[in-house]
C-alpha cells in the first residue's frame, strides 16, 4: 500500500461516476484499490441507498432468488431430474455468491453449506463421485459441523474406494453431532466400511 503522504490527483468521471489516475501515476496495486473503489460504488448504487445497511441486515430480495432457486433444485431432486437439480443449485450457488461484502458473512456461509451440500448429493445421484466429493468438502469448509456433509464426503471417498478416508469422513460427522438426523446414516456408512476394510 502506498503511504500516506503520496497525495495523488484523482480524476473523477461525472458521467459514469468512477474515479481514476492518470496513466503515470497509476501502479498495479493503485489500479487494484482504484478497481475495488469503484466496485464497491457500483454495489452502493445497486442497493438503491445512500449507505450500505447494518451488517445483520440480509438482502431480501436476493435472499428470496436464492431459495426460490434451492426450491426449485429440491423439487426437481424428488421427481429423480438430478441434473436439472445440480443445474438449479447451481444458480442459487452463483446467485448467492453476489452477496455484497458487507453482509452477514455468518448467513451467507449457512446458505452456501446448504447449497453446496445438496448439490452433492445431486450429484451423487448422477454417479459424478468427483464432483459430489468437492461440493460435499467445500460444504464442510464453509460449515465444519455439518454432519450430513460429512456423510456425503464418505460416501463419495466409498464408490473411489477411497475406504480409509471415507472411514475418518464418517468418524468426523459422528463427532460433529449427528444433528441434522444423518447419524443412522453415518454409523451405518462407518460399520460398512470397517467392514470393507478388515475382510
Amino acid at each position: 500500500m502506498d503511504s500516506p503522504e503520496a497525495l495523488l490527483p484523482i480524476i473523477f468521471n461525472e458521467v459514469t461516476k468512477h474515479v481514476a489516475l492518470s496513466e503515470q501515476d497509476l501502479t498495479p496495486s493503485r489500479a487494484k484499490e482504484i478497481h475495488e473503489l469503484n466496485s464497491l460504488y457500483r454495489d452502493l448504487v445497486a442497493l438503491n441507498a445512500d449507505v450500505p445497511p447494518p451488517p445483520n441486515q440480509i438482502n431480501g430480495r436476493l435472499n428470496d432468488q436464492v431459495r426460490k432457486l434451492k426450491d426449485a433444485g429440491n423439487a426437481s431432486y424428488k421427481k429423480s431430474q438430478y441434473s436439472d437439480a445440480v443445474r438449479m443449485y447451481s444458480l442459487a450457488i452463483e446467485m448467492a455468491l453476489k452477496r455484497p461484502p458487507w453482509e452477514a458473512s455468518g448467513f451467507a456461509r449457512e446458505e452456501l453449506s446448504v447449497l453446496y451440500s445438496n448439490r452433492a448429493q445431486a450429484h451423487m445421484s448422477t454417479g459424478a463421485w468427483g464432483d459430489a466429493m468437492v461440493d460435499a468438502d467445500t460444504a464442510i469448509y464453509l460449515k465444519r459441523n455439518f454432519p450430513k456433509a460429512h456423510y456425503r464426503k464418505g460416501k463419495c471417498l466409498q464408490h473411489m474406494g477411497r475406504l480409509h478416508e471415507a472411514k475418518a469422513a464418517y468418524e468426523l460427522g459422528l463427532e460433529s453431532g449427528g444433528a441434522d438426523g444423518s447419524d443412522a446414516e453415518l454409523k451405518s456408512s462407518l460399520a460398512e466400511v470397517n467392514e470393507l476394510l478388515y475382510l
